[in-house]
């Protein structure tokens, strides 16, 4: 049961254009109490562009449980608090979705103010052929972890809709070609923003583009989806991980050293080396096939 004095109002905000403020977001953030955002001094200056003057503080990853407490305890006093984003809808990828569980845990309401998405913003333009996408957001830093997450999700008959920070996008997009192949793909950057781009094509088209000029702004990336491609398979040689491996395992049992065999596969299917070679190395389990 909801209490009726107060609320958390979850309130998008401009991913770039601050003409894409809402009326209601205006509102609500000059009536609440409260403000808490993930980055405090880029909400402060947009509060102050706008003439508002309510307190912001700060909610992120690494206070969540403490500010939570504080947070529900202004709830309780009868204070209502607005939860934004760095920019953007909370509550998709970053850690506004942590209040959101903590605030209707303690049966207060939470109520979106809807607006500003980049995921939404790039879908819109991007011109897919599929009706339906899956979001993935950003995926692990390690390239091995990123490469397995690829792989788990390379038969998706839907497209994949993966955010990127401009540091790590040459190494993403080197991991979506080694692990899912030449995809077909829109890379949107600076959503909304002065240098906004949207751009089509095969991913190595966008390594090339910036190994030759360093990226910049954040990055929204749409992968097509898998075509003729089972689940667990690679698409760039239409085979499994788990039968390149045991393809691997057939070398070796013919007299090829580990790193060979691993290099040979890893050639013929553009799988990761260094993964191919941990599982030859792994010792098998009774019952594995081989």
């Amino acid at each position: 049961m909801y209490h009726q004095d107060a609320s958390l109002f979850v309130v998008a905000t401009p991913i770039g254009n601050l003409k894409d403020i809402t009326l209601r977001a205006l509102e609500v953030l000059g009536e609440v109490e409260t403000v808490v955002s993930e980055n405090v001094r880029k909400t402060r200056n947009l509060l102050d562009h706008f003439g508002i003057k309510t307190r912001v503080m700060s909610y992120r990853e690494e206070n969540a449980e403490r500010m939570g407490g504080v947070i529900v305890g202004m709830l309780q006093g009868g204070k209502s608090v607005a939860l934004v984003a760095e920019a953007g809808t909370p509550g998709v990828s970053d850690p506004g979705r942590l209040l959101v569980r903590t605030v209707r845990r303690e049966g207060f309401r939470v109520v979106p103010v809807p607006g500003a998405s980049a995921l939404a913003a790039a879908v819109s333009v991007a011109g897919v052929d599929e009706q339906r996408f899956v979001f993935e957001g950003f995926l692990p830093r390690r390239s091995s972890k990123r490469r397995q997450r690829l792989r788990e999700i390379s038969g998706d008959c839907r497209a994949i809709v993966l955010f990127e920070a401009p540091h790590r996008l040459l190494e993403c997009l080197g991991d979506v070609l080694a692990t899912l192949g030449d995809r077909p793909s829109v890379v949107c950057r600076e959503m909304t923003k002065l240098h906004e781009e949207v751009e089509a094509g095969p991913i190595s088209r966008f390594i090339a583009k910036y190994e030759a000029a360093r990226p910049i702004g954040e990055f929204v990336i749409i992968l097509s989806a898998a075509t003729g491609v089972a689940p667990g398979a690679s698409a760039a040689g239409d085979v499994s991980f788990e039968a390149a491996v045991r393809e691997a395992r057939d070398l070796v049992a013919g007299g090829r050293k580990k790193t060979e065999a691993a290099k040979i596969v890893e050639k013929k299917y553009r799988l990761p080396r260094g993964e191919l070679y941990q599982a030859l190395t792994k010792p098998q389990t009774k019952g594995e096939v081989p």
